[in-house]
């Protein structure tokens, strides 16, 4: 009989299947004699034949001796005509031969006969565990009565020194009476030409029966991909700890339906297994963390760290696992793992002992080492902070970082094993999060519309619009988005992952001093949520973090005096308090802490409304942001000065104490400056230059920012959301704090940056839904009307009238970079002409009208601020060349100019950055990995 040498397996691309089949060549089995049923081997009748592949065909057979059933393996003939392999086999086979173990299929013997050698091995009925899989995943209380099972075989062959090496479901077998069956032990290694478990000549892409596997030649590689060890394909010898692998992926497959390593061919596969992690986030929410431990410690790649022995499985499931029933491994009634095991306060100290158990044996006598070290960027790529929103995110596998960087003009993705990030997705981004499989991003585009891209890149996805800025979001793992937003009517909201309409989840209670449910974070099973709800009244200091039941819709306190938690798999809520992380035990089935809350990291970035920029993977890996030199990091910045800083660069500085500056604005008799503060509630304050105090001017559960004076000191222009809760709009008060604010404009993004030197218009900023910006005017008498200026397909922002009321400068980026144009005003048709020659932000005239101001792209932390020359009364536009006036360590921030200058035109009001004095002072990501072995340490848990 002529029979190729594989099987191929529907799994497998077809296409990757040509060259190994046209490269080898078919052979003759048993020297030409076909086992057709009814042959006689010895005492053993042919019945049919019921497998086959390299390591050898496989029949039913009866033994007419004894009357029973039987399966025959015939070698292949490279085993078969070869006396030095076929010798070695007949040792190896008299091992194998001495493994007697309930979940061990038997060898009875081994018959030579006309020329043929086969091995004559128990017959196990029932269906694999590979057909069982095909079905969909396996709950939990079903799979790990299996898997105990599978780990008593294997322990048993690991004792007698036997190693698997083709560990696989196909190889498992699922007897009815619900004994598990583990077939074809070191057979592998049986049938190599060196014992090593390699091979010397081809034999399948099937080392045992069906599976497809990878096989490349001489002393290469032999096993089933999707379940080989990264050593395995690499070519080296196989040890029990590449069974401990093949265990792990085989029991990660039950519970998920899925393979650990998949690959559209067997060469994808072993770049999978060598290069990238399992999807953990696709185990059950219900996995219970001893199981998660146990896998992770099974399928780590470096075999040094990985379990040494099988004896720690069968431990964390001899724990686990439902006593082993007598009539079938169907599916069992569905009650929860601990309902038929132990009680709840029971499985809660199993589960502790066996995770410390698991790490003691799976990795080494001592926890895993602790990494802390900065993620370095090149300035282009570098953080950026909001200062409201989140900045950054991790993959619940803890190998990849998201954060915002360019200005707030990208989503950039860095892998741990990478130097350079990646663009993930442009635009005005906001507040990244990830699903929890890992292969999505979500965040917020124009702070106005939820999105989602793929966290390689691509197309990004519309799922919503907002109805305020964006305050938090987390992916559910029904794959719901819950987020929140800004606006007071509405706490937090859920729509689908997929995108569609929002429903509202939650809602403040104002009677109860609730203002706003922020920074949702979703807790583990996916039924409940941690969220923070801030206060009307005493800031952060009164915010509450809560648990949301996404079942009941019922909300329980667990704390006060913190914002922002999230739930650490070692039973604690990580929290931001006072510009600190801090941590405490949590009884997460209870929903309620334990003990006292414990500083556990003394600075954090933490935003003005509570959020804070941190984030912990499922794998432990803690990422957060670090600021440099700064006393206290609430409200990113919270250490910057003003600064007077003269033409020749000298700098002196202002009373006024360390705050988070924004946007200052000279009054008109230079004595005052209003300037917008972040590390509050971000309101409009008052700095008087002659008395040396600061107060504040607006006070609203808002953000207020973008300060303007009018030409007569009398009145401050601001933009803010205070009303509705969703849109920026302009609005104006007097300038000594009386009276309430007065709306301007309605809806949209609106952002003032100008006022006519007859006090008669302002000039502003309108940023559109695809993040462009368009220049309007709105009338500051009768019925504010407003007009459009400049409206383009370009982004132009920034708008601001000369002193003589003729001339308009503003940026632009229709050339591709942004730069400072200059065209007629209010006649901006008549003209336009570029000013800046290296790119310009920010344009800002002198209170004469004889020079124009503004600053460079920032490179890294450095500022540069630009003059031009300009012929003030001439009739047509007349300026002279760019030159640098001074350059230094300057707070520039990613939105509104954050200079002002004097009205004699000698001094420049800078914002100086915190710890600029003091090296470089940006903001770091900072990584460290097994981050809860420290936690651990800190804040025992019981």
């Amino acid at each position: 009989g002529i029979v190729l040498d594989a099987v191929p397996s529907p799994s497998l691309n077809p296409a990757a299947l040509l060259i190994p089949y046209r490269r080898r060549q078919p052979h003759i089995i048993n020297g030409g004699l076909s086992l057709t049923p009814g042959t006689r081997l010895g005492p053993y009748e042919i019945a049919a034949q019921i497998g086959v592949g390299g390591m050898g065909e496989v029949y039913r057979a009866t033994d007419t001796n004894l009357a029973r059933q039987v399966a025959i393996k015939v070698l292949p003939a490279s085993v078969a005509a070869d006396p030095d392999r076929l010798a070695r086999f007949d040792r190896e086979a008299k091992t194998l031969a001495a493994l007697n173990h309930p979940n061990i299929a038997a060898i009875y013997g081994l018959e030579k006969s006309s020329g043929i050698t086969a091995l004559v091995m128990e017959l196990v009925e029932g269906p694999t565990l590979a057909d069982r899989i095909a079905q969909g995943a396996i709950p939990l209380d079903e799979a790990l009565p299996i898997a105990k099972q599978i780990a008593e075989a294997l322990e048993a062959a690991h004792e007698q020194g036997i190693i698997h090496r083709d560990l696989k479901p196909a190889n498992i077998k699922l007897r009815p009476d619900g004994t598990v069956k583990v077939l074809d032990f070191g057979l592998a290694k049986a049938l190599s030409g060196d014992g090593s478990g390699t091979v010397a000549t081809p034999l399948s892409h099937s080392p045992t029966i069906t599976s497809p596997a990878m096989m490349t030649g001489v002393g290469v590689i032999l096993g089933t991909a999707p379940y080989m060890s990264p050593e395995q394909a690499k070519g080296r010898p196989a040890d029990k700890r590449s069974d401990v692998w093949a265990f792990g992926a085989v029991l990660y497959e039950m519970l998920t339906g899925t393979r650990a390593f998949g690959g559209d061919d067997v060469s994808d596969t072993l770049a999978n297994v060598l290069k990238i992690d399992p999807d953990w986030a696709a185990l059950p929410s219900e996995t219970p963390p001893a199981i998660r431990t146990l896998l992770q410690s099974c399928l780590t790649k470096d075999r040094r760290h990985r379990v040494a022995d099988i004896s720690t499985a069968l431990f964390v499931l001899d724990k686990l696992a439902a006593p082993i029933g007598t009539a079938s491994v169907a599916p069992l009634p569905r009650k929860t793992l601990w309902q038929r095991v132990v009680t709840p306060v029971a499985a809660a100290l199993v589960a502790s002992a066996v995770v410390g158990t698991a790490v003691w044996f799976g990795t080494r006598p001592i926890p895993p080492r602790m990494a802390r070290f900065p993620l370095t960027t090149a300035s282009a790529d570098a953080l950026s902070i909001n200062a409201v929103e989140r900045d950054l995110a991790i993959t619940p596998d803890g190998s990849r970082i998201v954060y915002v960087g360019s200005g707030g003009a990208e989503v950039l993705m860095r892998s741990l094993d990478q130097i350079e990030p990646i663009v993930v997705a442009r635009g005005l981004v906001r507040n990244v999060f990830v699903a929890p499989d890992g292969q999505w991003v979500g965040f917020t585009d124009n702070n106005r519309t939820l999105m989602k891209v793929a966290i390689t890149g691509g197309p990004s996805l519309t799922l919503t619009a907002l109805d305020g800025g964006s305050r938090g979001a987390t992916w559910a793992p029904e794959d719901t988005i819950i987020f929140a937003t800004n606006n007071p009517d509405t706490g937090l909201q859920r729509v689908s992952a997929a995108g569609g309409e929002p429903t509202v989840v939650t809602r403040p209670d104002r009677d109860r001093g609730e203002a706003d449910h922020l920074w949702p974070e979703i807790l583990p099973g996916g039924r409940g949520v941690l969220f923070t709800m801030t206060a009307v009244a005493g800031g952060l200091d009164a915010a509450q973090i809560a648990v949301l039941d996404l079942d009941t819709g019922a909300q329980t306190i667990v704390l006060r005096g913190g914002s922002h938690a999230q739930y650490v798999s070692t039973g604690h809520l990580v929290y931001t308090a006072g510009g600190a992380l801090r941590a405490v035990a949590f009884d997460l089935s209870k929903r309620e802490i334990q003990g006292t809350p414990v500083s556990v990291l003394p600075r954090i970035v933490t935003t003005s409304m509570g959020a804070g920029d941190y984030a912990v993977a499922a794998d432990g890996t803690l990422v957060y942001v670090d600021a440099p030199g700064a006393t206290s990091s609430v409200g990113f910045g919270a250490d910057r000065t003003l600064v007077w800083v003269d033409r020749a660069a000298h700098e002196e500085p202002l009373a006024a104490p360390p705050r988070a500056y924004r946007q200052p604005r000279l009054s008109p008799d230079g004595t005052r400056i209003a300037l917008a503060i972040q590390d509050q509630e971000h309101d409009i304050w008052m700095w008087d230059l002659r008395r040396a105090t600061l107060t504040r001017l607006t006070s609203a559960p808002a953000v207020d920012w973008f300060p303007l004076w009018t030409p007569d000191g009398r009145r401050i222009v601001f933009s803010s959301n205070s009303i509705e809760g969703s849109s920026v709009s302009l609005f104006w008060m007097a300038a000594d704090g009386t009276g309430k604010p007065e709306r301007l404009t309605s809806g949209d993004l609106h952002y003032a940056t100008g006022v006519s030197p007859d006090g008669t218009h302002v000039v502003f900023s309108q940023v559109t839904q695809t993040a462009r910006g368009d220049v309007l005017t709105v009338s500051l008498e009768g019925d504010h009307r407003v007009q459009p200026l400049l409206q383009t397909p370009f982004d132009e922002q920034a708008g601001t009238i000369s002193p003589d009321g003729r001339w308009i400068a503003y940026e632009s980026d229709s050339s591709g970079t942004p730069q400072i144009y200059v065209r007629p005003f209010p006649a901006v048709a008549g003209g336009q002409w570029l000013v800046s020659t290296t790119g310009g932000r920010r344009p800002l005239w002198a209170r004469d009208g004889q020079e124009l101001f503004y600053q460079t792209p920032s490179t890294g932390t450095t500022s540069t601020l630009m003059r031009v020359p300009v012929e003030a009364r001439s009739t047509v536009w007349s300026a002279g060349t760019p030159v640098v006036l001074f350059q230094g360590r300057y707070f520039t921030g990613t939105q509104g100019r954050a200079y002002d200058v004097s009205p004699d035109g000698q001094r420049f009001l800078m914002i100086k950055e915190a710890g600029a004095d003091q090296g470089d002072a940006r903001p770091q990501i900072i990584v460290v990995q097994h981050w809860t072995e420290e936690l651990k340490r800190l804040v025992p848990t019981k």
